[in-house]
């Protein structure tokens, strides 16, 4: 009966050592007992590593199999779900599900917010200012990355248009229009900012970053051709 490679090697490998241990030279049982007692040493070794690790791994976690999920019950929850988030905020949830952004949950911009969302009207924690989300808080997702799908949105920060992405993006939606264009004559007229800026009459969106109060800086995004390119 022909034998398989696998099994062949083993034989082989378990003839060697039968030789080592039990040679047939005058200086056999010495060889062997050296090999016998390094096995020893080796095999002792492996149990401590072994034995060691184990008890860090114990000491971390704890004994009993029920410890880590006992204390995890005895913590306060930070996070809410979103369907609480939508009793209030309806209007931005509206936007959320209907484009891009769907399926993110409200915290994982905004931060923990479940003694907000479980506060009873009129509390401290029910008139808590959410947080906006930060540049970095966007970069987390949308920086280039290896490994992301390709259809993904990715940007290198220090190429793009401007570091703060609320300066052009919805937040809710994750779109980015072009920024209206001007559309009336400038000759003789105040700067923007007395007419578009906070008290202005046609005041300037409330997502939009405050500016010096000169027309080159509005303009370089407000004119024709200029800002990001649409819907990107």
């Amino acid at each position: 009966m022909s034998r398989s490679p696998a099994l062949a090697r083993l034989i082989a490998a378990e003839r060697q050592f039968l030789l080592i241990v039990r040679p047939t030279s005058g200086h056999g049982p010495i060889r062997g007992l050296l090999a016998i007692g390094a096995l020893g040493v080796v095999l002792s070794i492996a149990f401590y590593v072994g034995g060691a690790t184990a008890a860090s791994l114990y000491g971390e976690y704890g004994f009993h199999p029920d410890a880590n999920e006992s204390v995890a019950r005895a913590l306060t929850p930070a996070y809410s779900d979103v369907s609480l988030c939508v009793t209030c905020h309806a209007v931005e949830y509206r936007r959320l599900t209907s484009a891009t952004h769907a399926g993110i949950g409200c915290e994982s911009c905004h931060g923990p917010l479940g003694a907000h969302a479980l506060a009873s009207p009129g509390t401290p924690e029910a008139k808590v200012k959410v947080a906006v989300p930060t540049a970095e808080v966007c970069t987390k997702c949308h920086a280039a990355a290896v490994g992301r799908p390709a259809g993904f949105r990715q940007i290198v920060p220090a190429n793009h248009y401007v570091s703060a992405c609320l300066e052009c993006h919805d937040p809710h939606t994750g779109i980015s229009r072009r920024p209206p264009v001007v559309q009336h004559p400038l000759d003789h007229l105040p700067p923007c900012v007395t007419c578009h800026g906070p008290d202005g009459f046609k005041a300037r969106d409330q997502r939009h970053p405050t500016v010096s109060g000169e027309d080159k800086v509005c303009l370089a995004c407000h004119l024709v051709g200029r800002g990001p390119a649409e819907d990107q």
